[in-house]
């Protein structure tokens, strides 16, 4: 195990516990009509785990699971619970079998070549920004009711 996959069992604890802590009667819930709901974010934060993780690190179009359309789809909190922990296990079983040569292999994305180990790096703070977005809905909703 590295570091790495130390810090991203770390960003799938604090998502579980956020997930866990959401009831069904706010996942709609929005403070204006512009802004992303909490269910919204659950879905990104889901194709990020299950789908764009998995993708960089096997080089593969779609992880076994994951329907094109997910994101169109309606899904309930425990679905994407469940997803959510599905992702959690592939991810980190991925990580857990990269060594440090591995991390540092330039590849291109977003136009340049950088090494393995950058894009996990804004994946996985991509998945703790949005768990803060969650967080702060929840407290938003909170005060206002």
């Amino acid at each position: 195990m590295n570091v790495l996959t130390d810090f991203a069992g770390y960003i799938f604890e604090r998502v579980t516990q956020t997930a866990n802590e959401i009831t069904p009667e706010i996942m709609d819930w929005k403070p204006v009509n512009d802004a992303n709901s909490i269910y919204w974010i659950l879905v990104h934060m889901t194709r990020i785990a299950y789908l764009l993780i998995p993708q960089l690190l096997t080089w593969t179009y779609n992880p076994e699971g994951w329907d094109d359309d997910y994101e169109q789809q309606k899904h309930s909190l425990t679905e994407l619970k469940e997803d959510l922990g599905k992702a959690r296990e592939k991810v980190l079983s991925l990580l857990s079998e990269l060594d440090e040569a591995q991390l540092e292999e330039e590849i291109m994305i977003w136009g340049s070549k950088r090494p393995l180990k950058e894009p996990i790096f804004v994946l996985l703070g991509e998945l703790l920004h949005h768990n803060g977005q969650i967080a702060m809905l929840r407290g938003i909703n909170k005060r206002a009711n």
